[in-house]
């Protein structure tokens, strides 16, 4: 009798064992997959965060002004930025091409063409602009386009 009762609670003792390490594996893998969903999410908010800066002009009317303190804001970033006015589009930093967002060139003009008045590059401080953003094909800012209202 003292045999089968060693030999039952070795069994006993065993399947416990194996439940625990099977729980053990189940639960490390959830945590893995909550903590590579949390990892994703984090990146996410990171991205926006980073873009925040060039995303707050997206759909937005902004006055002139605004568009040169943007002119002078990127102009050491590789952005470029459109400004259509009723005299001509003129790009700023870089030249883009606005329908697939990839960046050509980098453009002579600068924050101080668009304050000369009497140049084509004017911008009119007191004017309406609406802001677009541009991202070529990997989703990647590449530029802004204002456009006069």
């Amino acid at each position: 009798m003292e045999n089968s009762l060693k030999g039952l609670i070795l069994a006993a003792g065993t399947v416990i064992t194996c439940l625990v390490i099977s729980l053990g594996f189940y639960l490390s893998k959830e945590a893995q997959a909550t903590a590579s969903t949390g990892t994703n999410q984090i990146g996410k908010i990171n991205s926006e965060f980073a873009e925040n800066d060039k995303t707050m002009y997206d759909n937005v009317r902004v006055s002139g002004s605004e568009v040169i303190n943007a002119i002078k804001k990127f102009e050491n970033e590789t952005i470029g930025i459109s400004v259509s006015t009723n005299s001509g589009q003129t790009f700023y930093g870089y030249s883009l091409d606005l329908s697939t967002g990839e960046i050509m060139h980098p453009m002579s003009n600068g924050y101080d063409e668009s304050l000369t008045q009497n140049a084509s590059t004017y911008i009119n401080p007191y004017a309406e602009f609406e802001g677009e953003i541009i991202r070529n094909a990997n989703e990647v800012i590449t530029g802004i386009a204002f456009t006069q209202i």
